[in-house]
Order: structure tokens, then C-alpha cells, then sequence
């Protein structure tokens, strides 16, 4: 029985993942298309990481960002700088999208209402009068709950401190660069009251959009007393080693060890004063993901719309990734460590219904062991973890607990409840979603189902994930806070800047790992089996319980495209490998559905997220309804655009792909000559002394739920599911089973795992997937007996070309 008839069993084999444990694994240096010089770090140039950097010429959805678009303006059409972490086994989790950013600067423009762009299909009269309310909306807003206002006294030019060069982003104070914001004290001690009362706004506007507010109804505010009573009852509740002094306290919205709330307070300290990226992500199975609401809804992504204006305005950018897939559990991404995932700060386990017992183990290891960054790990299951990193890890647990919300009995009585926490039961009002919100822009080709599907009852509605996105957040607000008094504290008891010890991470993050490492070990001592509950699932091979896992693949969300096995699929001598044909149908971000507008005179905590005290910047949001006419605006200034004009620069705006400047490609181009370029195939390989050379098939494709070339990452800036023929078109949702497929036709799938040293390599092969034959159906022979045929594939496969051809999407786009 052969190596090959084992691939090839049964005629049928959908290769979906690749599991690599290796502890030397580098990626080959690309240096092709870097180009042009990155900014000098060194030097001054103007730098505003206090700011709110979102909305004005990068709004996209708004005249003013249309204009600025046709014109090259904007961050879409400048070189985009990738950061890479020094620290070798990072994986790679930051894409151009999640830089660019077109739905961040839709949503969150204090000055330009979303539901006034110009890419809605109503009038103008209807999208004037959404913008004029919105104003007054803002207005009130800055007026009772007050307004971001921080600016630098030295605005203009200011050295950037550069951190990227150290592991962890840990420099010693003494290497930060002189005239940077971190080390000017009046420019810090400015800024963290600011901060704080920006942390305090939000905490305080979620707590009236659940029916806790500060102000009571008799116009009063709550008493000192009154808030700890609100506080003790919400929660987090920390758990201190030794203190039960909160012991009979309600859980609240979660439960945090001691560690866990220490350790996240030491992380957000850190990303504060390095300007960092910040991960967030949750891995789950359907009703994690938000099935039967739109991906939009979901509890990660409503976290991430609230959390990432106070995040930039805090001089972070918050990535956040629901890496949820229906219909199976976490165990498949766990193996690849934090390459499917990406790099995680905070993550979150869910998918009790479809996983349980000791695999979940693995996640929490594998959370700990893999990537660059020790996260802080919400999950109900935390097996021996604490034992096995002797107290260390970061552990909590997000809570279920709604009876700090007051309840809705009928529909008479949900007219007194806040809007956000009205039918939080999901007795009434459960979803909201649509398929489609009419556009402008686009017209879908087949007619939009009302509603997406899974709109079962073990799948929650949109106020649940709401409710879910908010215990997040203001698990992070109170580390936010607790940070900010560190900071002054910290400066206080040993000077300014604030020193290493309170905000460095790197030994934390190697002490944990040690402490797992260690006591990991697969003994059994004097007869009694002590191994952990992850290596009782892997007894044939536990040590993926103790090293960091790496992996490609091809289920969607996927951090980062580069971990997409197609990338190192060996192609066929006449040049043809595995890809995907079918484009999105349209692309940019999809309009806010009107009917899922925050009413008027409800609480909306974004809102109050968003705001500052800055005036709107000068742009020219002038245009007229005329659809017939070519008006441009560019050969003729007195003359209004119209919406025609105006949607054709935006959807030019968002087809551009940006110039990528990768850093580490930059950095290590510099140090390392490129190497010659040889064909792998010269250095061909046999199975054994006579039998036929390993030669790249051309039978095998790709395939999946939807086959689509698109960008699932998992982040509210994925572009997903948007099928020519879809009939929901606007649901979003990034779960999709993609894999490789072929038969015993198709030849041999040959891959090459860059610069593997040594290990184990796991691959996750369905039989049950895929249709085998759909390129090999008419074919007598192994490759149709074209083995070494080295004609160009589109000149020869004509059958294979006419079926790419034919499932190719073309953009609905409306001209």
C-alpha cells in the first residue's frame, strides 16, 4: 500500500490545513516590489498619535472623500508601511485593509452622518435631512457628555520614537528618541487626564445604554456610594490569590484572576506608550461567529466599532477578529498556533456547542505558546493551566450574567427599557438583519432574500451580541483606567519617564511561556498518569501541548494571506497550480442598514466615543441629484458633481490597491543579498530506487463553500461572501471551507514549507469534500498523460480555462 494510494484514497481528497511544529521556521525573503525608500525614523517629520484620525478625505461614503479620492488623496493612495515585529516567531497579522481602513473612516466621522452617504439609493432630500439630524445629534452629544479635545502644544513636527527593533517593542528608556512625545513630561501629564476622562465618557455611556446611568431620573447623579454599588454589581470581578474580601460579590460581566487583570493592565500600559497595534480575537463556532445576524452584528465586530475611536484617540489601532466558523470547533486553527488566529492581546473562547474536553486545552496552550504576544485569555475552561504555568497565565472568564439589565415583560412595558437592553431576552426583536440595503452603486444580479439564514433559536440576536461586544469592552475600559493611574503613579514614585518595570513585557511574556514549557513534560511518576488534559488527546504526539504550533491553510477567516497554503503549492511544469478565478462582486464597505439606526433619544455609546471638540475639516461636500448628466467636477469648480460622478470616484477609490512597503522585507534586503532564482523542479525527488519522479500534478483545484477570491480576515474591514449570484449579498460572514482537491488522476500535490528544519508536519485531509473529478472527469491518465508537458496552461487546458472563464464574478457595479 503506497505513499500515493494513501493520498489518493478512495479517488477523492480535499486538502484543507497544514500543521507545522517547527521551531526554526523562517519565511523566504521577498524583496521584489519593496522599491522606493521607507521614512527615515530618525528624522522629525509631523506626527499626531493623540489626534482622532478618522472621517474627513478618508470617508469614501461622503462627497468630500470622493473628491479627495479623485484627486490621489487619502490613505488608499498612499505607500502603506506594514510593521513587523523584531520578534522572530511573530505571525503575521496586520493587512493593507486593516491600515486603510474605508469603513472605520465611514462609521466614525463625528461630522458626516453614515447614513447620508451619497451610495445609499434614496434622495437627496431624505439623505440631507439624515445628515442635519446627525449634526444636532453630535452637538447634543459634546454638550452632555463632553468632547476628546487633547492637542499638542508642539504640534508640527516632532521626532517618532521607533520601537520595532527591539523584541517585544521593549526599549530601554534611555533609547527613546529625544523630543518624541513619550519623553516630554508636560505633553504626558496633559495627556492622561484627557485619556481618562475619554475612558470615564464611554464606561459611563454604556452603563446608561443598559439602564445604569449616572444621572437619575430625578436629575440627581449617583452618590459615591451608589457607584461602588453600580460598579460591584457589573463587575469585572477580580480575583485576588488571598483577598476574599469581594467573594460574595456577583460575577458580573466576567471574572478575572488577580494575574489576568495585572497582566492586561501591563499590556495596555505597553501599547500606550508604543503606539501599538492591539488584537483582539474570538474563536467559537456559529453562534459565536453571529449566524443569522449580519457579520456587522456580531459581538466582536460591535466591540471593535465602539472600542477603536477610543483606541486611536489613545494613539493605538485596535485590530479585532471574530475568528468563529459554523459547524465545527476551535481544534483546527489551535494546531497552527497563532498563524490562522493572528497575533491576540485579548482572546476569547466559545464554542461549548460543538467542542468540549480536553482539545480545548490545546487552544489556551497554544494561545500562550504561539506568536509574539501572550494574551489575556477569556475562557470558561481553564483545565490545569494555572498549575502548569506555576500562576501565571492570564486567565478570565466572560460572564452570562444579565440581571444588571433591567428586564422587558411586554411590549407595552419595553417602551421604559433603553434601547440596547430592550428584548435582551430575545423573546421579541430578536434580528434586524437584511440582506441587502439598497444602493446607489450597486445593483445585485439575483433578488436579496429579506433576511440571512440561521435565524434559529440556539443562535442569538443582535441586542445579545451587542450586550456580549460591551462586557469586552469595558473589561478593557477598566484596564484602561487602572493603567492611566499606574502611569501617574508610576511617575511619581520613580520619575519621569515612566520606568521599564511597569510597562515592559517581554519578561512576562518569557516567564509564562517558561512556567508552561516546564511543567508540560509528559511524565508519569510512579505509576500515575500526570499528563495534562491536551496531551491525554494527543498521546501520539503531545508535544504539540508544549511547543508553538505553525501552520497554513485554507478555512476562512485567516489573519493573514500569506498563510494560505495555495501560496506554497508547487505549480505544474506548464505552469498551472491551484487559484481562484471568481471576484467579489463588488468591493468597499458595505452602507449601515437604515433600519438599524440608534433612535433618536437613546443612548448610543459610539456617539460618545467619537466625539471631540475639532472642527469639521474644509472639504467641499456640495452635489446635485442630476443621475443623467457627466458633470465633472474637476473641469468646471462652480458645478456641484453629481451622484453619478460621485460614486464612480469612490468605487475608483476602493478597487485602488494601495503600494505596500514591508518593512521586514526593507530591513533584511539591506543585510541579506537576494538569492538566484532556481527551479525547485531541477531538484527532482523519487518515492524509491525505480519508482516514478515527484512531479507537480495539473489535475488538482481549488474549491469551498464560496469560491471566491476575497479578503475573510475575520476584521470588521473583511470584504466577504459577495457571490455574483448570492441572495444575501450583504450578510458578510467570514466562515467559508476552502480546500484543494483532486483524484487519483490529478497527480502528485507537491508543497514546499519554507525552510523547515526539523518537527512534525500534521495536514487535515476531508474525503467527503470537494468533486474530485471536476478537472480530471474526461481524463483516461495521470494528468491527462501531460505530465511533462510545459506549454503554458491557458494555451493547452482549454476545458479548465472555459471553466474559470465561466465562474469568473464580474462587479455589479452601477455606471
Amino acid at each position: 500500500f503506497s505513499v500515493r494510494n494513501l493520498l489518493l484514497l478512495g479517488g477523492l481528497a480535499g486538502l484543507t490545513f497544514l500543521f507545522v511544529d517547527n521551531a526554526d521556521v523562517a519565511l523566504e525573503l521577498i524583496t521584489s516590489g519593496v522599491g522606493g525608500q521607507l521614512p527615515d525614523e530618525s528624522a522629525g517629520y509631523q506626527f499626531a498619535p493623540h489626534s482622532s484620525s478618522f472621517g474627513g478625505e478618508n470617508n469614501l461614503g461622503h462627497p468630500g472623500g470622493a473628491k479627495a479620492a479623485h484627486e490621489g488623496k487619502g490613505v488608499a493612495f498612499q505607500d502603506i508601511i506594514i510593521p513587523v515585529a523584531n520578534y522572530g516567531a511573530a505571525s503575521k497579522s496586520l493587512n493593507t485593509e486593516n491600515i486603510v481602513n474605508s469603513i472605520g473612516h465611514y462609521m466614525h466621522d463625528e461630522h458626516r452622518s453614515p447614513y447620508a452617504s451619497h451610495l445609499y439609493d434614496k434622495p437627496k432630500e431624505f439623505l440631507d435631512e439624515q445628515q442635519d439630524r446627525y449634526v444636532k445629534k453630535m452637538d447634543a452629544v459634546r454638550k452632555e457628555w463632553g468632547a476628546w479635545s487633547f492637542e499638542d502644544a508642539k504640534f508640527g513636527v516632532r521626532p517618532l520614537a521607533t520601537f520595532d527593533d527591539v523584541d517585544y517593542k521593549d526599549l530601554p528608556n534611555d533609547k527613546l528618541t529625544p523630543g518624541s512625545w513619550q519623553t516630554d513630561e508636560e505633553y504626558v501629564r496633559k495627556f492622561i487626564p484627557e485619556a481618562k476622562a475619554l475612558v470615564n465618557r464611554v464606561t459611563e455611556g454604556i452603563y446608561a445604554e443598559y439602564g445604569s446611568p449616572i444621572k437619575k431620573k430625578d436629575g440627581t447623579v449617583l452618590t459615591e456610594e451608589e457607584k461602588a454599588e453600580r460598579s460591584r454589581k457589573w463587575g469585572p470581578k477580580i480575583i485576588r490569590d488571598g483577598d476574599d474580601s469581594n467573594k460574595d460579590d456577583p460575577p458580573g460581566i466576567a471574572t478575572l484572576s488577580g494575574v489576568a487583570f495585572d497582566g492586561l493592565v501591563r499590556k495596555l500600559l505597553h501599547a500606550l506608550i508604543t503606539n501599538d497595534e492591539w488584537y483582539a480575537v474570538l474563536g467559537g463556532h456559529s453562534a459565536a461567529a453571529g449566524h443569522g445576524n449580519q457579520f456587522q452584528q456580531n459581538r466582536q465586530i460591535t466591540f471593535h466599532h465602539l472600542m477603536e475611536p477610543v483606541f486611536d484617540k489613545l494613539g493605538m489601532r485596535l485590530v479585532s477578529r471574530n475568528m468563529a466558523q459554523g459547524g465545527v470547533g476551535t481544534l483546527q486553527f489551535s494546531l497552527a498556533g497563532k498563524d490562522m488566529y493572528g497575533e491576540a492581546d485579548i482572546m476569547e473562547w466559545d464554542s461549548a456547542m460543538t467542542e468540549k474536553g480536553n482539545t480545548v486545552d490545546l487552544w489556551n496552550k497554544q494561545a500562550i505558546l504561539s506568536g509574539e504576544r501572550v494574551p489575556v485569555i477569556l475562557n470558561q475552561f481553564h483545565f490545569e493551566i494555572m498549575a502548569e504555568t506555576n500562576g501565571t497565565a492570564m486567565m478570565g472568564n466572560l460572564g452570562t450574567d444579565a440581571e444588571m439589565v433591567p428586564p422587558t415583560d411586554d411590549q407595552e412595558q419595553a417602551k421604559t427599557v433603553p434601547y440596547a437592553a430592550r428584548w435582551l431576552n430575545g423573546k421579541e426583536e430578536k434580528y434586524n438583519a437584511i440582506c441587502w440595503e439598497p444602493r446607489s452603486d450597486v445593483a445585485p444580479l439575483e433578488q436579496q432574500d429579506a433576511h440571512p439564514a440561521s435565524q434559529v433559536s440556539w443562535h442569538p440576536g443582535f441586542r445579545y451580541h451587542q450586550f456580549q461586544g460591551r462586557k469586552v469592552a469595558l473589561i478593557l475600559l477598566k484596564g484602561l483606567a487602572a493603567a492611566l493611574d499606574q502611569w501617574e503613579a508610576g511617575i511619581e514614585a520613580d520619575g519621569f519617564p515612566l520606568a521599564e518595570k511597569y510597562w515592559h513585557v517581554g519578561s512576562m511574556y518569557n516567564k509564562i511561556r517558561e512556567n508552561l514549557r516546564t511543567h508540560v513534560t509528559t511524565p508519569v511518576a510512579e505509576g500515575d498518569d500526570i499528563r495534562s488534559p491536551c496531551e491525554h488527546s494527543f498521546q501520539f504526539l503531545p508535544r504539540v501541548c508544549r511547543v508553538a504550533m505553525r501552520g497554513y491553510g485554507m478555512w476562512e477567516p485567516r489573519a493573514h494571506n500569506d498563510n494560505d497554503f495555495l501560496n506554497i503549492i508547487e505549480p505544474a511544469p506548464n505552469g498551472y497550480r491551484p487559484s481562484w478565478s471568481e471576484k467579489s462582486y463588488y468591493s468597499g464597505f458595505d452602507v449601515l442598514p437604515l433600519n438599524q439606526a440608534v433612535p433618536d433619544g437613546e443612548v448610543d455609546a459610539h456617539l460618545i466615543a467619537i466625539a471631540t471638540t475639532f472642527p469639521a475639516p474644509d472639504l467641499d461636500h456640495d452635489w446635485v441629484e442630476d443621475d443623467h448628466s457627466d458633470t465633472n467636477s474637476t473641469s468646471n469648480n462652480d458645478t456641484p458633481p453629481t451622484r453619478r460622478w460621485l460614486r464612480a470616484a469612490t468605487q475608483r477609490a476602493f478597487r485602488h490597491k494601495p503600494r505596500v512597503i514591508d518593512t521586514d522585507a526593507y530591513k533584511t534586503a539591506k543585510k541579506i543579498p537576494p538569492k538566484k532564482s532556481t527551479s525547485r523542479r531541477k531538484a527532482s525527488r523519487r518515492l524509491g530506487d525505480g519508482d516514478e519522479v515527484i512531479t507537480p500534478g495539473r489535475g488538482w483545484y481549488a474549491s469551498g463553500w464560496r469560491n471566491l477570491d476575497d479578503f475573510c480576515d475575520g476584521s470588521a474591514q473583511s470584504t466577504c461572501g459577495r457571490d455574483a449570484h448570492s441572495k444575501c449579498l450583504g450578510v458578510g460572514h467570514n466562515d467559508n471551507h476552502k480546500d484543494v482537491s483532486g483524484n487519483s488522476l490529478s497527480g502528485w500535490l507537491v508543497f514546499t514549507v519554507p525552510k523547515m528544519k526539523e518537527g512534525i508536519i500534521l495536514i487535515r485531509m476531508e474525503w467527503w469534500c470537494g468533486k474530485g473529478n471536476e478537472l480530471s472527469k474526461d481524463w483516461s491518465e495521470v494528468n491527462d498523460g501531460k505530465t511533462l508537458d510545459d506549454t503554458p496552461y491557458n494555451a493547452t487546458l482549454t476545458r479548465h480555462k472555459r471553466i474559470l472563464i465561466e465562474k469568473e464574478g464580474r462587479e455589479g457595479i452601477k455606471r
